[in-house]
């Protein structure tokens, strides 16, 4: 029976109860495909001790060792980047006494996943769930959009590699090591990286030139994870008065974890600026932000984004913290347009989820939204106030002129067309593969 090992840093936490992120959605809807496909399935997560349960695997590293998981939802840069480093070389230990015969290790991220290349010199055939292109995330949220420098993944990426080449990243911090040097490994032995969009594929090749990952590498689009339910709408009065919202109200939704690349002051700043131009258009629009702080910096965050909203006289802003099943089916349902203002999304799992639900998106014009809205799902608006003040009047007139009803037909037949057992049943097929030695575009060695 093929093996399959799953590393997943954030495995012992659950998107229904914790601002997880998209990887582990994923991960919990792609688990029992894997087991239903009759998979020798072990599932590795961090904790305080090496402890056996079921499938389940946890691997002791000493930031957890007095601390329950969801520490890692607090961490600062630093810590963060020491845990990742312990839970590389827990795994390391781990695998060390595995033997690699018919066996398939599968990496839910890149900065925390196994040590790569040891791995693959000790014979394990691995794959690599990319929610992220690691470089190209860091020079958005940290570089180009602070400074306004236009500086992307490929460029910060040869610096390193020059830096590199001249003994000079000795200095450079841990945090560094989990941005270049972990995804130049995950680029060179892994055996087949999965992209959950084209946009993403490219930007990797881009950021590793001569790299050959463009071979290897497989776009599977994510689809719509969960049981989306358009006919909920028939409920929306009672859903948002259940948060204090305003049912008669133009109700604009955004849904994930509270933290700066998540940019929702964007669409905040957007309500003022509607405000500040037409005051009794602005009267008419309420703004959910459903969602807890999670990873750096989302404690201050959203400090921020509550108090930016307290400052708006005509249009509302809600709080209703973080919604997992079922009640977060009942919001897309209620709510009249989705946005997706973040500073980078590699597919955008809740996008996805909002379009099945039949809610048309407004979004900037990252990977996520150029892979899955087009005029007829939504609206791709430049990343400025008045660019999304623009698009949310657009949407708030389709709803005048109930144009917003093909947008909300259309929205929902491109989640039907699109769940997410398609992208299971592919990655399977590649696990197979791999475990019967296939290794068709088999990593650089």
């Amino acid at each position: 029976m093929p093996r399959v090992f799953i590393c997943s840093a954030t495995g012992a936490l659950t998107s229904d109860v914790a601002p997880v992120g998209g990887g582990v959605a994923v991960l919990e809807a792609l688990v029992p495909h894997l087991e239903r496909a009759g998979f020798d399935l072990t599932i590795l997560t961090p904790g305080s001790d090496d402890e056996r349960v079921g499938a389940d695997q946890t691997l002791a590293v000493p930031t957890l060792a007095r601390a329950e998981p969801e520490r890692l939802l607090r961490l600062n840069a630093r810590s963060y980047a020491t845990f990742a480093l312990e839970w590389e070389s827990a795994l390391g230990r781990y695998f060390s006494d595995i033997d690699p015969t018919d066996a398939v290790v599968i990496a839910n991220d890149t900065s925390e996943g196994p040590p790569f290349a040891a791995l693959q010199h000790n014979g394990f055939r691995q794959m690599a769930l990319l929610h992220v292109v690691v470089s190209e995330f860091f020079s958005r949220r940290y570089i180009s959009q602070p400074t306004g420098l236009s500086i992307n993944g490929a460029h910060l990426s040869a610096i390193w590699r020059l830096a590199e080449s001249r003994g000079l990243t000795r200095f450079a911090p841990d945090i560094a090591r989990l941005v270049w040097p972990k995804e130049a490994d995950l680029v060179r032995w892994v055996d087949v990286p999965i992209a959950p969009s084209a946009p993403v594929a490219r930007s990797l090749a881009a950021c590793y030139p001569g790299s050959a990952v463009s071979e290897r590498i497989e776009i599977v689009p994510w689809g719509v994870v969960g049981t989306p339910d358009p006919t909920l709408r028939e409920h929306r009065r009672a859903t948002l008065r259940s948060i204090g919202a305003d049912p008669n109200r133009f109700t604009l939704l955004t849904l994930s974890r509270i933290a700066p690349e998540k940019r929702i002051h964007l669409a905040i700043d957007a309500l003022k600026l509607i405000e500040s131009q037409s005051p009794s258009t602005a009267e008419r629009i309420q703004l959910i932000v459903a969602g807890a702080p999670a990873y750096m910096g989302g404690r201050s965050y959203e400090r921020k984004l509550r108090r930016a909203a307290s400052t708006l006289t005509r249009a509302d802003v809600h709080f209703p913290d973080y919604v997992g099943d079922p009640d977060k089916w009942r919001l897309f349902a209620a709510a009249d347009a989705f946005l997706s203002p973040s500073y980078y999304e590699a597919y955008g799992l809740t996008i996805a989820q909002a379009l099945a639900s039949g809610l048309p998106v407004i979004a900037v014009p990252h990977a996520g939204a150029r892979a899955t809205v087009d005029e007829g799902r939504g609206w791709i608006a430049e990343p400025t106030p008045a660019g999304f003040a623009a698009a949310i009047r657009r949407a708030l007139h389709a709803d005048e002129t109930r144009e917003i009803l093909r947008h909300r037909d259309h929205a929902a037949r491109w989640g039907r067309e699109r769940p997410f057992s398609v992208a299971a049943e592919r990655l399977i097929g590649i696990a197979h593969r791999l475990a019967s030695g296939d290794h068709t575009g088999e990593a650089t060695r």
